[in-house]
This record gives C-alpha cells, sequence and structure tokens, in this order.
C-alpha cells in the first residue's frame, strides 16, 4: 500500500524536473491531499543566522505570515522540528504551544492559525529544512494523512538534495545566500552598537516584533540608513 500511495503521490506531482515547480507542487498536493488550510517548504542550514532561512514556496498569505513570524522570534514547531530531526506535531496551537514558542504561538492564534504540523527534511545525518503544514482549525492528522506527510516530505527533500548537490542546475537561489539583508544588518548593528552579532540579531528580532514588522523589512532599513538601533533597543 505505501509502494502504491507514493507513486500516486508522484503522479500527481507531474514530471517536472526544476526542483522549485516540485516544491510548489508539494505544498499544494498537501493541500488538496491532507485537508490542510496551507503548507510551506522552509530551508534553513549551517550557513544561516540562527533562526534564519528562506521559504522556497508557501500555499498562502497564512504560511507567508507564520514565516516571519519564526524569522522575527527565533521560535517555532518548524525550528524544533529542523534542530530535532523529527517531526513536531501541534494539533492544537492554543494547547500545546504557548509554554514552548510563546511569542510565535500569540501572533498565530492572531491570525487563525489553531494547528501546526512540521516535519523535517533531511537525507541521512544531512538536515535541509522543514515542511509545515498548517490548518485554521485544531485537530489531528489522520493516520493516512500523516503517512502522505512523511512521503511528500521525502520527495521534497530528494528535491532539494539533487539541486544543491550539482545533480541539476541549481534552481534555488535562495540557497546560495540566504537572508543576505540580514546578515548585512545584523553586522552593522553590531559595529553600531559595540556588541556581538547574536546580541545584534536579538535587538534587529526585538525591534521586528515590538513593532509587528517583517524581519526582513526592518534590515533593509538599517542597511539603508533609514532606522538605526539605540542602546535602549
Amino acid at each position: 500500500m505505501g509502494a502504491q500511495r507514493r507513486e500516486h503521490l508522484r503522479a500527481r506531482l507531474g514530471g517536472s524536473h526544476d526542483a522549485a515547480e516540485v516544491l510548489g507542487a508539494i505544498c499544494d498536493l498537501c493541500v488538496t491531499e491532507l485537508a490542510v488550510t496551507g503548507a510551506r517548504i522552509r530551508v534553513l542550514g549551517p550557513t544561516t543566522v540562527d533562526g534564519g532561512g528562506a521559504t522556497i514556496h508557501t500555499t498562502d498569505a497564512l504560511g507567508a505570515l507564520l514565516d516571519d513570524l519564526v524569522t522575527t522570534t527565533g521560535a517555532g514547531p518548524c525550528l524544533d522540528a529542523y534542530a530535532l530531526a523529527r517531526p513536531v506535531l501541534v494539533p492544537d496551537l492554543n494547547a500545546d504551544g504557548g509554554g514552548r514558542w510563546p511569542g510565535f504561538v500569540q501572533e498565530a492564534l492572531a491570525a487563525g492559525v489553531f494547528a501546526v504540523f512540521s516535519f523535517p527534511l533531511q537525507f541521512g545525518g544531512v538536515r535541509l529544512g522543514v515542511l509545515e503544514l498548517h490548518r485554521a482549525a485544531a485537530g489531528s492528522l489522520t493516520t493516512v494523512q500523516l503517512a502522505d506527510a512523511f512521503l511528500l516530505a521525502d520527495v521534497a527533500t530528494d528535491a532539494i538534495f539533487h539541486d544543491s548537490h550539482g545533480l541539476g542546475p541549481m534552481t534555488l537561489p535562495a540557497l546560495a545566500d540566504i537572508q543576505a539583508e540580514v546578515h548585512q544588518a545584523t553586522g552593522m548593528v553590531a559595529v553600531d552598537l559595540r556588541v556581538g552579532l547574536a546580541e545584534a540579531l536579538l535587538r534587529i528580532r526585538g525591534h521586528a516584533f515590538a513593532r509587528r514588522l517583517p524581519l526582513a523589512e526592518v534590515a533593509k532599513d538599517i542597511i539603508e540608513r533609514r532606522l538605526r538601533l539605540d542602546n535602549g533597543e
């Protein structure tokens, strides 16, 4: 049954060999096959600032909001799934997530996200990113839906791994320079305030979170000198 289901899902994805197209199709298929509100794939790795990363595809505005919350707060189910190398399933974010990711959960619930399911994308000992599903209502994945999520995570892992190891044209440009503006802004704040990079990043995140601004927007303002953080930030 597992092999048949895998073939069914692969057939639904079509025959594209472009990694970005495959990952987008996987996210779309998650929505139609797994009865979730949205899905996104986020690439993470050792070249990122802690809590950084790049989302390759998201199916809806809620996914984009969750992505920015993770980047801004430096916390969330997807980062735990990546760090722990295991799925993090939160069928009721209101009941199960407040203590683990307080800033993330508060804003996610306010936006209308009540369940999150994060699956690490890993090949052997190499972790590449996360497939994350979200729902606008609390509730667990069924056994079949969970099995399908694992299968689609495997397909996503294959697509990213082959793309990033020279087995095909590089079609995920975000892998080359993830969150470049955040890196640059972090260095500038570190110099301005004479603090370490980790503290500088925390200052930038804190500013963005307190004002509910996208982290990338704050970083760009810092780079272009429209914003200067002071020691009170």
